[in-house]
């Protein structure tokens, strides 16, 4: 299996990163093949322009642009490499980060992620799997389900992004307070978060 890790937090000291050490460790062990991709360090440009953005004429979706940029088609090109794929981010605002917006509306183009022959898209990602990982500030409800805002990002991101280009999504883990916990607290959530994999490859 082919792992792409995709993420986004400025800070190497973060719980983010922690994160994505311990859920690339599990792939690993798992035989996996894993390219990490962290927004940040590799300064991925966020902003869509309007050459790349696409829009209707006589009824057909239409791009100005003839290929997609260079940076762009980097991150396809890994995507399309890849058996699953891991999004790991905090929630800021009650959203995913910037970088990670940007990453989504330059990446997830119509023409690679989608596209319209008719009236209903083509789904393109139909043959991969998606894991989605984000910390937040915001408490859990005591029973583990979802609170209303998690509730709303995981329907606004992992659900509907995916639902538009056919992947599989596995599961969006939510772990809540992470400001506020101890280091031993938080490994719970390291130890969760790598039972989380093992559960991909060990059904």
């Amino acid at each position: 299996m082919k792992a792409l890790i995709v993420f986004a937090h400025p800070r190497k000291e973060s719980f983010t990163h922690a994160l994505v050490d311990r859920v690339a460790e599990a792939l690993l062990e798992n035989g996996a093949e894993v390219v990490i991709r962290d927004l940040y360090e590799i300064g991925f440009d966020p902003v869509l322009r309007g050459e790349d953005t696409i829009h209707i004429e006589d009824g057909k979706f239409v791009r100005q642009a003839t290929v997609f940029p260079a940076d762009v088609q980097v991150e396809m090109d890994l995507i399309a490499e890849s058996d699953l794929l891991v999004y790991i981010f905090p929630s800021w605002w009650n959203g995913m980060p910037a970088i990670m917006k940007g990453y989504v509306d330059r990446v997830f183009q119509h023409g690679f992620a989608y596209s319209f022959e008719s009236d209903e898209p083509r789904k393109l990602f139909s043959t991969k799997k998606a894991i989605f990982f984000t910390p937040t500030g915001q408490p859990q409800n005591a029973d583990g389900s979802l609170t209303l805002i998690d509730q709303a990002m995981k329907s606004l991101t992992s659900e509907w992004l995916f639902n538009s280009n056919g992947a599989q999504v596995i599961d969006h883990i939510f772990y809540g307070r992470v400001p506020y916990l101890t280091r031993e607290e938080l490994e719970l959530y390291l130890v969760d978060a790598r039972e989380q994999i093992q559960r991909i490859f060990h059904k």
